[in-house]
């Protein structure tokens, strides 16, 4: 680890340096863009370019200014139901664990060992704007605690 960083705040710095040079090709592009309807005028093709080129800029920003914003938080702690649990590979290269607890989604990396199901009362220490956890823990298991009136 990077001076004693978790690889939850790895994982931020991963997402700060994977998506900065993007925006940075976008914004690029989009001032080409803008310069070349300065110079030859509005077209039905500049418009779709600038229109395309702005909204994937605008994705890019969110993702690298959430990135930058976490690099400097604290983690928080969040306690809930989860709702549902899934995986998928990221860019084809990283596979992460999410968890939707609370209307909020929440990315784990598989080397955290997840034994989480739909139900479970879980803790979650994370970062405040990308959802990376720190830590995440089981409080109360599925189907434990269910009230004795279910049947």
């Amino acid at each position: 680890m990077l001076g004693g960083r978790s690889s939850a705040w790895m994982a931020v710095l991963r997402s700060a340096l994977i998506f900065t040079p993007f925006l940075a090709v976008t914004l690029v592009a989009f001032a080409f863009i803008i310069f070349d309807v300065m110079d030859d005028g509005m077209t039905f093709g500049r418009v779709v370019g600038m229109t395309l080129v702005g909204l994937v800029g605008l994705m890019l920003t969110y993702q690298v200014v959430q990135s930058l914003r976490d690099l400097v938080a604290s983690p928080v702690e969040t306690t809930g139901l989860v709702e549902r649990t899934w995986s998928r590979n990221d860019f084809f290269l990283f596979r992460n664990t999410y968890v939707f607890v609370d209307r909020n989604v929440y990315r784990a990396p598989p080397e955290q060992g997840l034994r989480i199901e739909s139900g479970d009362s879980v803790r979650i220490v994370h970062y405040p704007h990308t959802g990376a956890v720190e830590t995440i823990e089981v409080v109360s298991p599925a189907g434990r605690g269910a009230s004795a009136s279910d049947g």
